[in-house]
């Protein structure tokens, strides 16, 4: 299925001039430089054909050239009408000796005189002339070229505003000339059912963060292990000369090519690819929702895209009667995830998603309904800015690690995986933010969102947004509880001694309240009527109405459960940040973010 459905979206993508896809025998290739020739094939001088970028910074220009992507590995290998300047012009390589350039210089130029006569072209022919008196001793003269560096370089003739290979009788010529696949072998194509020569090698793809720069192979067949009934290379798994060059030429557009930013993103080192099989805002806009969130829309610079966004999070917001602000019928359009990662000169494939984009929508607003809880910064605070109610799968990851350090690279693509499918999530991530807590003492919004999440979709418990005063299970009462009894200790010290406190019973004893909370609660609540004396009798009042409703569901003997298994600590965290943000919300004018 993936190999059909990229084959597909060949024919959407090559009739749109913004992805620079290209027929079979030609290839988009990076030049940086270019020889320009007089008529008599002398030389005028080399120029830089390098294009500033938006910030200025000089990077080589797509052109479509003649032959697919130079081959790597060793071995002589010069290209037609393209190539680097070890080829071009026998630019001795750092590391290497002149013979080494020479030797290459010449096959270069012996491959295009022996065609010379064939071609008949008079461009051609200036180019052959060139090649016949050029001594790599000039090299020097241009300093231009030092410049540019390793890339690659065409031909051009002055006064022409196309490089030669270009041309009309030289690209005619080569097309009559390309290799027919007389010498390869001949079956039934898995992707179209047609019948004809089928791909020895399937192609190199590129952009894969890690995989090598020359590229690494989708499909391919290394050891005799693999091949059934004497079929090596890849015609174990029959794909057409003519299929293989679409899959992936449509793989390479959406990963290296022009609109790579709109296809691509990565998780740890997974690089995904995402498209649709019709053009949808989906598709222009997703890599930036799934890596910001709903602060995405502040992010975006573009007005267009700004707007896309916006409607695409109002499709998430309103159900599915919003579907239809996205502008595609949701219905039928496919969407499709291929998350790929590195595998020495081969692609691992970590997972492969398609659905309905309607199916897609259900799934983000299921994701969105789980981890929905109130914020802990609703508003700006200075510099911070106000939580997401819709935070990025990364944002998750980050509060799985101590900050600075890597989070695992499987949990991230689990973790969109659930997302997307609309599956359970990964433990692991449960596993991994509560010994955060546990560690850091404290638990922020989107520590209990993913705790929330977790609770509600893998374990089934009901868990609200706020604080639920009707939640009698007996670790979310705990937890409530414990964040009472912090805040009299904090108001208490603060009456008493008029500064507030470094350290608070959090601090001290939060994880093991979490965890064994029968070796905690008694003492922590006998501390609290020290504090408790210094309040104001009002206070006194609403602190012990509050513990009053909390212990009213309590059973006698749950302050002195022994231990928490982890859904119960989950549980536990969740209590506390409700009740803590409760607190904070009621007791002052205007609601301040709660310091969890």
């Amino acid at each position: 299925m993936i190999l059909q459905s990229l084959y597909e979206l060949y024919e959407r993508l090559s009739i749109d001039s913004d992805y620079e896809i290209v027929g079979p025998g030609f290839s988009p290739q990076k030049i940086s430089f270019k020889i320009w020739l007089h008529p008599d094939g002398t030389l005028h001088m080399p120029l830089d054909a390098r294009k500033p970028n938006e910030k200025g910074k000089m990077l080589p220009d797509r052109i479509r050239v003649l032959g697919e992507s130079k081959p790597s590995g060793a071995g002589i290998n010069p290209c037609f009408l393209w190539d680097n300047q070890t080829y071009l012009l026998g630019l001795k390589p750092d590391g290497r000796d002149q013979e080494f350039a020479q030797t290459r210089f010449e096959h270069f130029r012996d491959r295009h005189l022996a065609v010379e006569a064939d071609i008949a072209s008079k461009k051609f022919s200036a180019v052959c002339r060139f090649l016949e008196n050029w001594s790599s001793s000039r090299l020097e003269e241009f300093p231009i070229l030092k410049e540019v560096g390793t890339g690659f370089g065409v031909f051009q003739i002055v006064g022409d505003t196309i490089p030669v290979h270009e041309s009309e009788e030289i690209r005619n010529w080569w097309l009559d000339n390309l290799p027919q696949g007389k010498d390869e072998l001949v079956g039934q194509c898995l992707l179209t059912g047609d019948t004809g020569p089928i791909a020895r090698l399937h192609p190199k793809i590129k952009g894969i963060a890690g995989a090598q720069s020359a590229g690494a192979s989708l499909v391919s067949f290394n050891e005799t292990a693999y091949e059934s009934y004497g079929k090596s290379q890849s015609y174990n798994s029959p794909v057409g000369e003519n299929a293989a060059f679409r899959y992936g030429t449509a793989l390479n557009a959406m990963l290296n090519g022009r609109m790579s930013h709109k296809h691509r993103m990565r998780i740890g080192d997974t690089t995904c690819v995402f498209w649709t099989d019709r053009e949808s805002i989906v598709e222009d806009i997703f890599a930036e929702f799934a890596n910001d969130g709903s602060h995405a829309i502040e992010e975006a610079q573009d007005p267009e895209t700004r707007a896309k966004l916006e409607a695409f999070l109002k499709a998430l917001r309103h159900g599915r009667e919003g579907n239809s602000e996205i502008g595609s019928d949701p219905e039928q359009t496919r969407f499709f995830v291929l998350g790929l990662a590195p595998n020495a000169a081969r692609l691992s494939v970590r997972f492969f998603y398609q659905s309905s984009l309607s199916e897609l929508l259900e799934n983000l607003r299921k994701h969105r309904s789980d981890l929905e809880i109130v914020r802990e910064f609703e508003q700006p605070v200075g510099k911070r800015r106000a939580d997401s109610d819709f935070p990025a799968y990364w944002e998750f990851l980050r509060e799985t690690v101590r900050h600075g350090d890597d989070p695992s690279p499987l949990l991230g693509g689990s973790i969109l995986r659930s997302i997307l499918e609309g599956t359970s999530y990964p433990e692991s991530l449960f596993n991994s933010i509560v010994r955060r807590v546990h560690v850091e003492r404290s638990v922020n919004y989107i520590k209990a969102a993913a705790i929330k999440a977790v609770l509600v979709r893998n374990h089934t418990k009901s868990v609200t947004t706020m604080l639920d005063l009707d939640n009698k299970d007996s670790p979310y009462l705990l937890g409530r509880l414990f964040s009472v009894l912090e805040k009299i200790q904090e108001e208490g010290h603060r009456e008493q001694t008029g500064r507030s406190l470094d350290k608070t019973i959090r601090e001290t004893y939060f994880s093991t309240a979490c965890s064994t909370p029968a070796a905690v609660f008694p003492r922590i609540e006998k501390l609290s009527t020290h504090h408790r004396r210094h309040l104001s009798p009002g206070r006194k009042v609403q602190f012990d109405r509050i513990i009053a409703d909390i212990k009213w569901y309590e059973d006698p003997n749950v302050g002195m459960q022994k231990s928490h298994n982890l859904e119960e600590q989950g549980l536990f965290i969740l209590g506390y940040y409700h009740q803590r943000k409760a607190l904070f919300t009621k007791t002052e004018a205007e609601p301040v973010p709660a310091n969890v």
